[in-house]
């Protein structure tokens, strides 16, 4: 006998009418069923030589021919009671609307249906399989075959577009090389409710058979079910079919336009066709031309999108479309990448987008690959198409499919593994963009006219604040400044005149309350250092590595003519013997600068330093000009 059935709760916990993970997909229901419905299609992909084609409908049914439907009337009427003993207005309202939703003579259902897939495969009865991780599992993840996919938290995303919270799964697998086998179960997540047994409920239930909510198979499937799907496809394949659909025609627009932004390269690169309704199809002969045409209407409004996300994946799919520079590289030990690359006058951002398998964009934000300070405007697309790096980025993905999270993975030393696994892949990244939007000299207007303000250090010791570093902060004003000037007696303005003030820099301000980790006065005598000579790289032997400190507070002065000696002046947490290291700073990389003692070339100088103490040191560089950031260590030397 087949029939709703909402399984005892034995006693344990009663699950209310909320439900997050539910709630979560509540935002923008609209997007979040095409991403989830499509990206679990397309990682149960059957033959790689044609595309997964998945097929959204809009259907009207005679509620006469739906007794699995009419038969929900029992559970709503019992959870509708729990609520109202539970003072839930939230869920009483719910209710009266899926109860007058059931005896309407017509119901609406979304249908969703896909092909060129494996199905929905495995025992029946669990606890392994596809089949049972989607009807009856709770965050579990199945692999299909080499695929991807998983049915956990976004297998919910569904129930937000029903009035019913019910939907139904049918699936059409190979039970062998010849014959095909027909599963259909229905599943409802309402609330625990009390029986007339006075039992208590579980919160979701289930249409099927009544013995252990076993699903329909084959020749039990209900013939309206049957041919929803057939008159799409007789291939295999899984179809979600949500009665009661809060959509109607006006919202297959926002199903195209959210197809298009998150799964435009999978069609494009003939992975995957999406068809909406019987007018409009995305495959890979029209998806540039879709979208543009999308791209043109995105001041239009469309239902239950995240717009924002839209316009932000359009961005990248120009850069698809109309690349500066494209290539394809094979990471070691982590696997393939195909990537595109744009540098043009509408690119105002630095943006790195990453998807995994056959395309699906998951996120402009992961981990280390976000802040590119150094580097021109870009544009970046890259596509992890296979082998262990879309493995990895699948088992980090977080639930909504927008970024990866290490701390994912429980396991300690699997997270190690990853993210150092991930460190290859996001090295590879950076390697790219420093080779195409790296700055080059013809790229960089050095205004010689404000070095004095900006950059060198005053040899002038007669005027008060004459001989001091520049502090980090300058404030500089237009017109009459609003800052009231330091009176020493004897400046030429006084304070009342029409005049701009002169206001001293805040190493000039002077006074036993200034920051000196902004800037301080020139090292004395004592704070001059004398290189002894150069210095040999460390050997490795065995023992502890040197202590290394930080050259803190660093400021330079560069030569008045190139290939002269630059001046340092920094502040070192350490004394005695230290090799000074200096390096040539950027966001994508660090290189040591080499340095000329004596007309020798080392990395390093030796100096004696003294602990929190004022130091400068001139060294000339073995680079000529001296356009770029420096940063200094020391490490420390035993004598």
């Amino acid at each position: 006998m087949s029939q709703w059935l909402f399984p005892d709760n034995g006693g344990g916990l009663a699950a209310g009418f909320n439900d997050s993970s539910i709630d979560h997909f509540k935002g923008h229901r609209l997007s979040s069923l095409v991403r989830e419905v499509i990206q679990n299609s397309i990682d149960a992909q059957k033959n790689d030589d044609k595309p997964v084609v998945v097929d959204f409908q809009l259907n009207v049914l005679e509620m006469n021919d739906l007794p699995e439907i009419s038969s929900l009337d029992e559970p709503l009427r019992l959870a509708k009671q729990t609520a109202q003993l539970q003072s839930s207005d939230q869920a009483i309202a719910f209710y009266d609307e899926a109860e007058a939703t059931i005896k309407q003579k017509k119901l609406s259902f979304l249908c969703v249906h896909d092909s060129n897939t494996t199905g929905l495969t495995g025992p029946i009865d669990g606890p392994n399989g596809a089949w049972y991780a989607l009807t009856k599992g709770s965050g579990l993840t199945q692999k299909v075959g080499p695929s991807l996919g998983s049915y956990g938290h976004g297998s919910k995303a569904p129930f937000v577009s029903s009035q019913l919270r019910s939907i139904f799964y049918l699936s059409v697998i190979e039970s062998s090389p010849e014959q095909m086998e027909f599963r259909f179960q229905g599943k409802s997540i309402l609330q625990s409710h009390k029986l007339p047994s006075g039992k208590m409920t579980q919160g979701t239930g289930f249409y099927g058979i009544s013995d252990m909510c076993m699903p329909l198979v084959n020749d039990l499937v209900p013939t309206w079910a049957l041919e929803l799907r057939t008159h799409r496809t007789q291939e295999t394949g899984t179809s979600i079919i949500i009665p009661g659909s809060i959509w109607d025609n006006d919202a297959l627009p926002s199903v195209t336009i959210t197809a298009i932004a998150n799964f435009f390269y999978a069609i494009w690169r003939g992975f995957l066709e999406v068809n909406i309704g019987h007018s409009e199809h995305l495959n890979a002969k029209n998806i540039v031309e879709k979208y543009r045409q999308y791209k043109s209407r995105l001041d239009e409004t469309f239902e239950e999108i995240d717009r924002e996300a839209i316009v932000d994946a359009f961005q990248t799919i120009e850069t698809i479309v109309d690349p500066t520079h494209h290539g394809e590289q094979q990471i070691p030990s982590f696997g393939r990448i195909d990537w595109y690359f744009r540098f043009d006058d509408e690119v105002d951002t630095r943006n790195v987008a990453v998807a995994r398998g056959n395309g699906m964009l998951i996120t402009k934000r992961a981990p280390n690959l976000v802040k590119f300070p150094n580097l021109k405007p870009f544009d970046f697309f890259v596509c992890v198409t296979g082998g262990e790096g879309s493995e990895l980025l699948k088992s980090i993905e977080n639930p909504e499919h927008t970024n990866f999270e290490f701390d994912r993975l429980d396991d300690s030393k699997r997270r190690a593994q990853a993210k150092k696994k991930y460190n290859l892949f996001q090295k590879a990244v950076r390697d790219i963009l420093k080779h195409y939007a790296s700055y080059s000299t013809t790229d960089q207007i050095i205004v010689d006219d404000l070095q004095d303000l900006f950059n060198d250090i005053s040899d002038d010791v007669d005027t008060p604040g004459g001989s001091v570093e520049r502090g980090q902060t300058i404030q500089i004003a237009t017109g009459l400044s609003p800052f009231k000037p330091k009176h020493t007696g004897t400046g030429p303005n006084k304070p009342g005149e029409d005049k701009p003030a002169e206001v001293p820099s805040r190493g000039d301000r002077g006074g036993d309350k200034t920051k000196k980790s902004e800037g301080g006065s020139l090292p004395d005598e004592n704070g001059q250092l004398t290189v002894i000579g150069p210095s040999d790289p460390p050997e490795d032997t065995g023992g502890d590595p040197p202590r290394v400190f930080k050259l803190r507070n660093l400021r330079l002065r560069t030569p008045e003519e190139p290939g002269g000696e630059i001046t340092l002046f920094f502040d070192v947490a350490m004394s005695g013997l230290a090799s000074i290291r200096l390096i040539k700073a950027g966001e994508t990389s660090n290189e040591p600068l080499l340095i000329d003692v004596a007309g020798k070339i080392a990395t390093g100088v030796d100096v004696v330093l003294e602990k929190n103490k004022r130091m400068s040191l001139s060294v000339k560089l073995k680079e000529s000009k001296v356009d770029f950031a420096i940063e200094g260590e020391a490490y420390e030397v035993e004598s």
